[in-house]
């Protein structure tokens, strides 16, 4: 018969309200991890881009490896474009206004003064 390591305990399982938040959270953690699982056997695998537009994305150097990276880690997710795309959509909204409000405020401030 073996002997557990010194200092060595079995992990504790958490009780309580943490324990069931743990819990819950490891139950929909896995749940989402099938559904994903699913969807990707699901899913057809995409088209390989054009050679023109991946000629592009090659000689456009440093510049376009941004883009480029962008463009393949959105491939990579094309399953949540639903949900991924309109969330893009919709931070790139409300950045572009409140920059715009602020400008505004500046601009306003920066005539009061004058």
């Amino acid at each position: 018969m073996t002997m557990p390591a010194q200092g060595s305990r079995p992990p504790a399982v958490p009780r309580g309200a943490i324990g069931r938040i743990r819990g819950s959270a490891g139950v929909a953690e896995e749940a989402l991890r099938g559904r994903t699982e699913r969807i990707k056997r699901l899913t057809p695998p995409p088209p390989p881009p054009s050679p023109t537009f991946e000629r592009l994305l090659t000689i456009g150097g440093l510049p376009f490896l941004l883009v480029r990276l962008f463009w393949y880690n959105l491939r990579e997710v094309r399953f949540w474009w639903p949900l991924v795309l309109p969330l893009l959509a919709w931070t790139a909204w409300r950045t572009y206004h409140r920059e715009r409000a602020k400008s505004v405020q500046h601009d306003r401030t920066a005539q009061s003064r004058a």
